[in-house]
């Protein structure tokens, strides 16, 4: 496409024109994000957005008019703030839309719509891009204000967090355009038609290019007249009175796994859980990350800083922890290390808090906390999990941690400002607790080190509002949930707000689109959070050991740091950073699908992939989305009760066919996060072994062609260390990885349902924010074209009559001479 656009030249076939959506979320008290009002499209003449703002208190006075032909507001990436959707909404709503290109249904203002136009990257220097996030993210004024701790502190100042993410703009439908030289041919258009209206805005309605939006999103009122939430989303029913979904929980899977020797998979009363060195009773200490991002379009959710890096660092943790130490020395200390992965984080922390309430809070099984075996037909294996119909979880293990005593998360250490600073939020040194002795422990190990970490103002102001906040991070959850009152730290590259211009849950938070990523400071955070794990289960209760002694013992375990020229690292970082289907990804999902496939009989392959390049968005929660699911009899349900005095007579008790079993489906994402943790900590079963020698790996496709290996049936006296799987293409000790659901605490699957279908918990608080997502129509989007005018159709119409009746004398003539000739 030609820079050198103009409207005297033929118009270039946008018809399907590239693009990313704004859409709409549902949540507890309403909705936010894009959308159409109705379900008949909306179209409009682009127009440069500075041509249709208000300057003033009202509208234009010298242009103000009755009624103002249909526009779309074409506007920079760089001006897509909350502000400039404000400006746009004033200056429409002292007009109403006229019908010049076609009848407008809902009768609202002419701002039909908002193309968003990527940057020129050489012309990005200097720029600077807002943060869609408020000041407080998921904090005061957000549907998450409830769930974190100390909500009115603004996080988000650097950023110029306007709170664009969480405007509810039902009407505007917008859109991303990320192709540069389309963006650029659309903004020549625009600015060129508004150039043209700028002494009427009635004025050259025809021709002009247009864009046609076809997003509805669903409605923003019930036929009431109330405000839609979730609730009425997910309980909407249709004229018949027949239950009809209209939306989407948001969820996936977290992942987690145990340092250490596996986590027996039994009940209480299970022959297997009851070694000394791997008993439930040991308090537990959680290594976190979040692995979600998100951005106003959640198609380009690239969370390059607040997702990978955070992701990468504490994998890396993992691969240090478990080729450097055996599983016997991580048995005999007080506390197990455990490594979580939470998914869903951005929208209310739903895969952190239903964890953390699953295991602090005592998960109750409707059917019994002893479980069922989650495949029939392996019940009497010992590696089979157990699992629970009502309220579903396909894996139990959970069940076996002890209390956790702490958590240490980690956010945001890709971007240091350009600084070489590390810094400890939620423990101040000050006070005494698990919290007051990660931050001390931190600081300690850090001391001699090219990063060094600081406490946070934040953490140490004096200002009590202030003391009390934490980022958001999993550690909020712990906060909040815990009636004990444990607690823990968040690792970030930030002190008391966001880095300058770090793009915080920007679509341009992306390694290509100019975020810098220090990748020593996400090995050295790697290094840090592995260390300091160890410091944190060598301290007792009786806090016996100082921060200074546990430090010491944790250099003198792990001496080696990890490093940012690896091959590991670099390897990683490419899958994280710049291609999610990566051949490293793929393969441990392959090997997991399989795994998988083997022990239940089924293949379900490889869930939702991660996209080149990766896309951070957590998704919507059904079965072909992570979601699990119990396949008895040969039909799907999302929990079941076969008690239940109102199920239909096809459901039958799960174990009356051999092969029921619970199965899950998990995205490229997180099979591959599970597959490394299995990889990298089933290593520790011959880690630094007594001999000082390191067995050569056998290679694998499945766990089938482990079952020959002789290197771990003496390994460890815990009998599923001695259990070979495949992980990533080698067979290794012991799987250590377990799911968990991600979705809001407040729903559950309905029981005897298909997946997909959600209850509104009977004990729901009112706490969570309840996210979810409206069920998109498959003609969904956006295109552009020209139009001529209505003069040039009649125009045509007339030429054509004229023409045909022309045609039609002349045959009629020509008829007759034949007929006279007697040739016809």
């Amino acid at each position: 496409m030609s820079a050198a656009t103009t409207l005297n030249e033929p118009f270039n076939n946008l018809e399907k024109l590239p693009h990313s959506p704004c859409v709409t979320l549902y949540h507890r008290n309403g909705r936010v994000g894009c959308g159409t009002l109705e379900r008949e499209v909306m179209t409009g003449r682009l127009l440069h957005w500075s041509a249709v703002v208000t300057n003033g208190d009202g509208a234009n006075d010298s242009n103000a008019q009755s009624s103002m032909p249909p526009y779309v507001a074409v506007l920079d990436e760089a001006d897509y703030t909350t502000q400039t959707i404000q400006m746009l909404q004033t200056f429409s709503s002292n007009f109403v839309a006229g019908d010049d290109y076609g009848p407008v249904a809902d009768g609202g203002g002419p701002l039909r719509g908002v193309l968003v136009l990527s940057t020129d990257p050489s012309s990005i220097d200097g720029v600077t891009f807002p943060s869609p996030e408020p000041l407080t993210p998921q904090g005061e004024g957000t549907p998450m204000e409830n769930l974190s701790v100390g909500s009115s502190y603004e996080w988000n100042v650097n950023n110029n967090g306007d709170g664009l993410t969480f405007t509810d703009m039902a009407g505007i439908p917008t859109v991303y355009i990320e192709d540069s030289q389309t963006a650029t041919y659309l903004r020549n258009v625009a600015s060129e038609q508004a150039n043209s209206i700028s002494s009427d805005p009635n004025t050259a309605v025809y021709p002009s290019v247009l864009s046609e939006f076809n997003y509805y999103m669903g409605p923003s009122e019930t036929a009431e007249g109330t405000q839609v939430t979730s609730q009425q989303c997910l309980e909407w029913r249709d004229i018949d009175g027949n239950w009809s979904p209209k939306c989407l929980p948001l969820g996936g899977n977290s992942i987690w796994a145990a340092a250490g020797s596996p986590v027996t998979l039994g009940n209480d009363n299970n022959e297997n859980a009851d070694d000394d060195d791997n008993s439930q009773d040991r308090p537990t200490i959680i290594l976190s990350a979040s692995i979600d991002s998100t951005s106003m379009f959640h198609e380009l959710s690239p969370g390059a800083n607040t997702a990978a890096s955070n992701i990468l660092s504490l994998l890396l943790a993992a691969e240090l922890l478990g080729s450097s130490v055996n599983d016997k020395v991580l048995d005999q200390l007080y506390s197990r290390i455990i490594f979580a992965f939470f998914q869903g984080e951005s929208y209310g922390f739903i895969g952190s808090r239903l964890f953390v309430k699953d295991v602090i809070g005592g998960f109750e099984c409707n059917d019994g906390n002893e479980g069922i075996p989650s495949v029939l037909k392996r019940k009497d294996e010992t590696s089979t999990a157990r699992a629970c119909l009502n309220p579903l979880r396909t894996d139990l293990t959970f069940q076996n941690l002890g209390d956790i005593r702490g958590m240490i998360a980690v956010d945001q250490v890709g971007n240091l400002g350009g600084e070489k600073y590390l810094y400890v939020q939620g423990g101040n040194i000050a006070e005494n607790g698990v919290d007051a002795f990660l931050s001390e422990v931190m600081i300690e190990l850090s001391a001699n080190g090219e990063y060094t970490v600081q406490a946070s103002s934040a953490s140490n102001n004096n200002d009590d509002d202030v003391n009390a906040s934490l980022p958001p991070s999993p550690v909020s959850s712990l906060a909040m949930l815990s009636a004990s009152g444990a607690s823990g730290v968040v690792l970030t590259g930030y002190d008391d707000a966001f880095v300058e211009n770090s793009l915080y849950h920007s679509h341009l938070d992306s390694v290509s689109k100019g975020q810098s990523i220090d990748k020593d400071a996400v090995a050295a955070s790697a290094t840090l959070l592995a260390r300091s794990a160890v410091a944190a289960a060598y301290q007792s209760e009786d806090n016996e050991v100082d921060a200074a002694t546990a430090a010491a013992y944790a250099l003198d375990l792990l001496p080696n740091a990890v490093s940012s020229s690896s091959n590991i690292f670099e390897n990683l970082y490419n899958c994280l950073f710049s291609d999610g289907n990566c051949e490293t990804f793929v393969n441990y999902a392959s090997v997991e699908s399989a795994n998988d496939a083997i022990r239940t009989g089924i293949n379900l392959g490889i869930g939702q992939p991660l996209g080149k390049p990766p896309n951070y968005y957590v998704s919507v929660y059904n079965h072909e989305n992570g979601q699990g699911f119990v396949a008895a009899s040969g039909f799907k349900y999302g929990a079941m009760d076969s008690s239940a005095d109102d199920k239909d007579d096809y459901v039958k008790d799960y174990g009356d066919n051999e092969n029921d079993s619970f199965l899950l489906r998990p995205s490229l994402l997180e099979m591959s996060i599970n597959g490394l943790l299995n990889d990298f900590l089933g290593r520790g079963s011959f880690a630094d072994s007594d001999d000082g020698s390191v067995p050569e790996l056998v290679g694998c496709s499945s766990s089938n062609d482990c079952s020959s290996v002789s290197y771990c049936s003496s390994s460890d006296s815990n009998e599923l260390a001695a259990i070979s799987t495949c992980a990533g293409g080698k067979c290794i000790c012991g799987s250590r990885a377990h799911y968990h659901p991600a979705f809001d605490e407040a729903i559950s699957p309905a029981a005897n349902r298909a997946p997909g279908w959600f209850l509104i918990d009977d004990n729901d608080q009112g706490v969570s924010a309840m996210i979810t997502e409206p069920n998109w129509s498959s003609f969904v989007g956006v295109r552009a074209y020209n139009d001529a005018g209505k003069g040039v159709g009649i125009y045509a119409s007339i030429s054509g009559a004229i023409f045909t009746s022309i045609c039609l004398a002349v045959v009629y003539r020509l008829k007759k001479t034949f007929v006279k000739e007697k040739v016809y």
